[in-house]
């Protein structure tokens, strides 16, 4: 099969569940999984520190090229999970999964990890306008990319979820928190003025 589509990637705000997820299923696929993350760190791709929002800012090209060399490199089934998936090789790539986590929700859980303020209200606007989402649809087309709403369900349970949709590959839905908050009107809730 060659290095040709046989990544899955898991991709998600921070807080909806990705690295456990995507653990989980590692072990039940038995295959390597790959944190974006701990790739850019290892491989140098951090360049400076945002100080404000305490986290590294990536070097996109530099971390393309890490991509590039593990999908090339391995040729083998694998997972590949974080923050940013869209940057993953599009022909390597059989299967996306976008964790969603309800805003509110991920609210909490970002307050329960100790995340700033300004972090937790950044990550939340992010999840109600869906940028994950937009990011894997204009990378991997419609028909690869699935959405996962982890708002109730456990590690497991998302697991099970996914391995059917792989199983049986139905219509992705799309999951649409902006139209959601809008329509019980706490859109204004949730995004910074």
């Amino acid at each position: 099969m060659g290095g040709s589509m046989s990544v899955i990637l898991i991709g998600g705000t921070p807080g909806t569940g990705k690295t456990k997820v995507a653990g989980a299923l590692g072990s039940r696929l038995g295959v390597e999984v790959v944190s974006i993350g701990e790739l850019a760190d290892s491989h140098g791709c951090i360049s400076a520190e945002d100080k404000a929002r305490q986290t590294g800012v990536i070097d996109e090209d530099c971390l393309v090229e890490a991509l590039l060399d593990l999908v090339d490199d391995k040729g083998k089934r694998m997972i590949i999970e974080g923050h940013y998936v869209d940057l993953v090789p599009s022909g390597s790539v059989q299967w996306v999964f976008v964790l969603r986590t309800h805003p509110e929700e991920l609210q909490r859980r970002l307050e329960e990890r100790g995340y700033k303020q300004a972090k937790v209200a950044e990550n939340i606007e992010a999840e109600v306008l869906g940028v994950c989402q937009l990011d894997a649809l204009e990378s991997f087309g419609e028909k690869r990319v699935y959405e996962i709403d982890t708002t109730d369900i456990n590690t497991s349970q998302s697991v099970e979820l996914i391995e059917s949709l792989m199983k049986d590959a139905p219509e992705p839905t799309r999951i649409d928190w902006m139209e959601q908050l809008e329509s019980e009107g706490r859109l204004g809730d949730f995004l910074s003025e």
